[in-house]
Order: C-alpha cells, then sequence, then structure tokens
C-alpha cells in the first residue's frame, strides 16, 4: 500500500517522488510505503501552517468551536477503533491487547479531556496592581507547532502533542517517526473530514536526520514539541538557537521501582512485569531498575521470574500474547548489547535475553524479557535507557541509600515506591527528583495529570491543563483608569515642568 503526505489540505508525494518503506517488525515484511520529503517540502508545510494560522480561520474561533471539532475526531476515532488498533499493532509490534484495551481508548480519553479543558483554562484575575489601572492576563497561540513523534506509542503521542497545541489555535506541522507513521496519517484524513481548516493540520514523513531538522530550522515554525531520545533532544535545542524557538520536550526515563522490606510483594512483583514490560518495554515510563531490600531480595527476585516465565512472547495479533517485537532489528541488537554489557559489568542474567522461535515469524525482531542481578550502580544497564524487556535487579539497605541511588541517572520522568509505610512515602515522594511518583503502582497517568520530566529528561508537559498552557504565549494588557494626559509616574521625564 501507498500513502501520501498531508499538506495544506491536500494529499501529495514528496517532491522528488522518492519513498521509504515501512516494515511490520513481527515479519520484517515491508506492509507499505510513504513519502521521503525534502526540504523543500518542509518549507511548504510550515508556511501553508503559518499561512493557516494568519488567516484565522482556526486561530481566532472560539475555544468552543476549536472543542467541538476536535471532539468530531474523538468520536471518529472511536468509530474506527479495531481498524485503528490493528493497524497500530502491525506498525509497532505492541500487543493487539494492548491497542485495543488501553492505547485506542487512553487516546480518545485524552482528546476528549484536551477539547474540554480548552473551554476554561484558568489565569490570573484581573487587577490593580498599581494605583492608575487595571492589569489583565491574555494566554495566545504561539503560530506554527512543529511536532517531532516517536515510534513507541505512534498515535498516542500525536495527541499528547499535537491536540493541546490545536486545542489552543495553533497551526501544526507533524513529522510522526519512519518506523510508524500510517496512524498519524489515518489521523490526518479524519481531522480532514472532522473540519479542520486548509493548512492548519499537516504530515510530513520521512527520516529524521533531514525532515525533522529542517523543521527545526525553517522560520516559519515558531515553537518544537518533541518526544523521543534525550539525545535527539539536545540537537533540536541547538538547531532552535538559531531563530530562538520555544521547545517543549519529552525525553528518556529510567525509571526506578523501589520495594522496601515491608511491601506487599505479591502486588510489588505483579506491577513489576506491567511495568516493566508495557510496549513490550519501549516505554520511557517502564521500570526498570528494580531496587529491593536485601532482606526480601531473594523472595522478589524468585516471585519476579517465576511470573515472567508465564509471560508470552508472540504474535502481536494473537489476543492471548502478552508481549510482541522489538520496533526493528537494530533496536533488537542495541537491547542485546545491554544484555552483554550488564553481564560483562559484573551483572548476572537470571533468566530470558534470547531471541525466541515464533513459528512463521522468524524473521520478527523477538527477544525474551531479561532479568539481570547486579550491584554496580555504575553499570550501564543501570545507567542508561535501554528502551527494551529488560529488568535491572539491586540491592539496597537504607532509605538513604535507595533515594541516592534513585535520583543518580541523568533522567528523572517516572519513579514508584512500594511499601505500607505512610511516613517512608510521603519522604520518598518529596526527596525522588522525578517528574511522576507512584506509590503502590507504576505507570498509570490519567488525562487530568501531566506528564513531565526533571533533569535530561526534558521540560514541558504533556496531557493536563498544563501541556495546554505550553502552546500559548502570555500577554500583560494594561488599561488606564485615570483619563488624564500626565499619569503621576511621569515626572520621570516631566520632572517638575
Amino acid at each position: 500500500m501507498t500513502y501520501q503526505m498531508f499538506v495544506n489540505g491536500e494529499w501529495r508525494d514528496s517532491s522528488n517522488g522518492e519513498s521509504i518503506p515501512v516494515l511490520n517488525p513481527a515479519t520484517g515484511l515491508s506492509i507499505a510505503e510513504v513519502p521521503s520529503a525534502t526540504n523543500e517540502d518542509v518549507a511548504l508545510a510550515a508556511e501553508s501552517a503559518w499561512d493557516s494560522f494568519n488567516g484565522g480561520a482556526w486561530s481566532r474561533i472560539s475555544p468552543g468551536e476549536r472543542s467541538t471539532v476536535l471532539l468530531k475526531v474523538a468520536s471518529m476515532i472511536e468509530d474506527r477503533m479495531v481498524e485503528l488498533a490493528n493497524l497500530e499493532t502491525k506498525i509497532s509490534g505492541k500487543s493487539i491487547k494492548q491497542t485495543t484495551g488501553y492505547d485506542l481508548p487512553y487516546t480518545v480519553d485524552n482528546i476528549r479531556f484536551l477539547a474540554g479543558a480548552a473551554r476554561i483554562l484558568e489565569g490570573k484575575a484581573m487587577g490593580e496592581y498599581v494605583g492608575e489601572g487595571t492589569s489583565a492576563i491574555r494566554r495566545e497561540p504561539i503560530g506554527v507547532v512543529g511536532v517531532i513523534t516517536p515510534w513507541n506509542y505512534p498515535l498516542m503521542m500525536v495527541i499528547w502533542r499535537a491536540f493541546p497545541a490545536l486545542a489552543m489555535g495553533n497551526s501544526v506541522v507533524v513529522k510522526p517517526a519512519s518506523y510508524t507513521p500510517l496512524t498519524t496519517l489515518e489521523l490526518a484524513k479524519l481531522i480532514e473530514k472532522a473540519g479542520v481548516p486548509k493548512g492548519v493540520f499537516n504530515v510530513i514523513t520521512g527520516p529524521g536526520g533531514r525532515v525533522g531538522e529542517a523543521l527545526a530550522r525553517n522560520k516559519n515554525v515558531d515553537m518544537i514539541a518533541f518526544t523521543g531520545s534525550t539525545e535527539v533532544g539536545k540537537r533540536l535545542h541547538e538547531l532552535g538557537s538559531s531563530t530562538l524557538k520555544k521547545i517543549s520536550v519529552e525525553l528518556g526515563g529510567k525509571a526506578p521501582f523501589i520495594v522496601f522490606e515491608d511491601a506487599d510483594l505479591d502486588a510489588a512483583t505483579e506491577s513489576a512485569i506491567v511495568g516493566g514490560l508495557v510496549n513490550n518495554g519501549e516505554d520511557c515510563a517502564n521500570s526498570t531498575r528494580y531496587y529491593v531490600h536485601k532482606s526480601v531480595k531473594d523472595k522478589f527476585t524468585s516471585l519476579l521470574i517465576r511470573k515472567l516465565k508465564k509471560v508470552k512472547v508472540g504474535d502481536p495479533m494473537d489476543p492471548k500474547t502478552d508481549v510482541g517485537p522489538l520496533i526493528s532489528s537494530s533496536q533488537r541488537d542495541r537491547v542485546e548489547g545491554y544484555i552483554k554489557k550488564g553481564i560483562d559489568q559484573g551483572g548476572k542474567l537470571l533468566e530470558g535475553g534470547k531471541r525466541p522461535t515464533i513459528n512463521g515469524m522468524e524473521k520478527g525482531f523477538y527477544l525474551n524479557p531479561a532479568v539481570i542481578y547486579t550491584e554496580n550502580q555504575q553499570s550501564d544497564i543501570v545507567q542508561e535507557e535501554i528502551f527494551g524487556p529488560v529488568f535491572s535487579v539491586l540491592p539496597f539497605t537504607t532509605y538513604d541509600e535507595v533515594i541516592s541511588k534513585s535520583n543518580d541517572v541523568i533522567y528523572g520522568l517516572g519513579s514508584s515506591v512500594w511499601t505500607k509505610n505512610v511516613t517512608i512515602a510521603m519522604n520518598a515522594v518529596k526527596d525522588l527528583r522525578f517528574g511522576t511518583v507512584w506509590v503502590n503502582e507504576h505507570v498509570t497517568v490519567p488525562s487530568e495529570m501531566p506528564w513531565a520530566g526533571y533533569k535530561q529528561s526534558g521540560h514541558g508537559a504533556s496531557l493536563s491543563a498544563y501541556s495546554l498552557e505550553e502552546f500559548t504565549y502570555i500577554k500583560h494588557v494594561y488599561f488606564d483608569l485615570t483619563g488624564k494626559v500626565r499619569k503621576s509616574w511621569y515626572y520621570q521625564i516631566y520632572g517638575g515642568n
């Protein structure tokens, strides 16, 4: 199947006619081709978005009118949920259980929340802060937002990054990951049908090194909203600096999963399996470092492995499958490389880490989840984001020790604490330098709550009303109340005249 890009309300090929294949990671075979955009295509999309923004057909209508259109999109996704879930599974390798039971319904809920919240965005009350006038705050759309999305949640991340921008009246140019662009292109069809004006929502496809960088450099793009790796986030800051773009980035994660001696180990290991394997382990929120108190380390590890053995790795389209393939051959090689480094740097492989043979899918990018025990805090598997199904188990003795080790990474996105002791839990919530701290749970993020990072996990928020504020300028408006020709403070110039 051959797709086209969506630019200025039209479906078109790349200007040079080139395309790139989209592979099914379960089979390693091509299922579609998409255009490989040129710099000229990026410039056209950015110009179209800029023209649409200045035209005002979207940016100047009321929040309620924009909300109504976005709610139509949510309903259209809901109507096509089975079809879109199947496509999302085929391009990403995640299980059909996850796309139908979580990804698509959650995505619909995200849109409905953002569309509604845009109508009641709160701000500072109008007031007199100097004696002669009233001050007020306006929030206005930034302009054109370049949205660059990752391959692990292809459709959902477009919603997280592009829809707050749309809800606030911005125009967007979306550059989906080259591995997984198809559901984003299907979304563009729904947005077109819902009545979003021409040029407000654009999708360009192609390699990030060319398309994403051209978007970040383009003078008509006022802001970049990116979800992906920390290294790419740094690069986008460099590229955007020439035009002083606003940059909102949600980057890598290395979530600690802290198990104190009084924790419910059955509940903790249950969540550890889900937290480590959701989205095939390719999730920045995944629990990756399991700090377990020495007194319960052996029991926790034994229970973890026993439950892990029950997890089924297989065809993601099979409803009985729990874990599908990784996104690509290179990503599997990368994860295997980390497993080897973890062992070479003093760790012990306790379970998994090998390639399974899936009948009829020998070319798929499968890998059995691995459990590695290590006491090396500086090991690469402890310090770096793996983005794969690797469980690193580490022992600890004291509260101060585990908090220090948990914070001892460059990332600060998600974390969790397992204890029945309220005092320990409350102190950990305060002391952990992560944008989210779960207590006796891991991964849950309601649409109403922000997903945001500390340190090199980025800045800016996804979801919640805070994400809407990300895509606005703050404007101070001042009204003189005196009607005087010469105000009291004019003496600075006029003196005694």
